[in-house]
């Protein structure tokens, strides 16, 4: 069985990457063809833009489709519907919105202290790109990262090799976008290791929370969703220096050791549930 299901994900990190790499971001980002970004508008041609649209959806489309490869047609429409279980309860969506917005918070303070002069306006002037951002980003990539690749891996790993493996793959497929033009990494000036230790540490948020919602994946679209409307809404106001980029990754790496410390905890937990599951 853990043969299979490391196969499984393998074939699916192998395809998601490769796509990103070589067929829709990459050309992109080698050929420095300008795309969209939702705080600049589009900026570049539209079938480049399309091509850059297309490569978001990699990973959600690539884990449907080894849904139906793996577990059969019929299992797609249930699978489909795993997004949009939204009945979840009141704690765990406070904690989420919370969650993501300490990300937020975390910077600015980090920039107020740098005498960084942060304009609290943003948050309204990037409210039009929440909708956008919902289908842009938790849709069409919670299919793949946490409703195909992480419900396999915590059959194989524990769940801090699950959250770390997930974190590490999806940095690299997101390296393209660092060298986009028109895209909020590139724009923003993000470097790819803040960014990097940023994704990873949330893996271990999202798989904690997905793990005690019963693997339910709209808490990772929730997630998601609130992360990189608050990541949008600081970093748009922020001026980058230098020691900014030392110190912004320490909030993240520090909430991403407590959450691999509850992970840790809850280990059993995840056995005895896979265990039932299994008679």
């Amino acid at each position: 069985m853990k043969n299979k299901e490391l196969k499984e994900v393998m074939i699916f990190f192998i395809i998601t990457v490769f796509l990103s790499l070589f067929v829709f971001w990459g050309p992109l980002a080698l050929c420095e063809v300008p795309t969209i970004g939702f705080n600049s508008g589009a900026v570049g041609p539209v079938w480049a833009i399309i091509l850059f649209m297309m490569g978001g959806f990699v990973p959600s489309i690539t884990g449907i489709i080894l849904t139906a490869v793996f577990e059969g047609k019929k299992q797609v429409k249930q699978f489909m519907k795993e997004a949009f279980q939204a009945k979840i309860g009141l704690k765990w969506v406070l904690i989420i919105i919370l969650t993501a917005a300490y990300f937020a918070v975390s910077w600015i303070v980090i920039y107020l202290a740098l005498d960084g002069n942060f304009h609290y306006a943003k948050f309204l002037s990037v409210l039009p790109t929440i909708l956008p951002l919902f289908i842009l980003g938790p849709l069409s990539e919670e299919y793949g990262w946490r409703g195909f690749a992480l419900k396999r891996l915590l059959k194989i790993v524990n769940p801090n090799i699950a959250s770390l493996i997930i974190g590490l793959v999806w940095s690299v497929w997101h390296l393209p976008l660092f060298y986009i033009v028109g895209t909020n990494q590139h724009e923003q000036q993000l470097l790819f290791f803040t960014f990097m230790i940023s994704v990873t540490s949330s893996c271990f948020i999202y798989t904690y929370i997905y793990i005690k919602t019963n693997q339910n994946l709209f808490t990772a679209v929730l997630f998601h969703w609130a992360y990189t409307f608050f990541s949008d809404a600081a970093h748009s106001s922020i001026i980058r220096s230098d020691l900014f980029n030392v110190l912004e990754f320490f909030p993240a790496l520090l909430i991403g050791v407590v959450f691999s410390f509850l992970l840790h905890r809850i280990k059993p937990i995840l056995k005895t549930t896979n265990a039932s599951n299994a008679t």
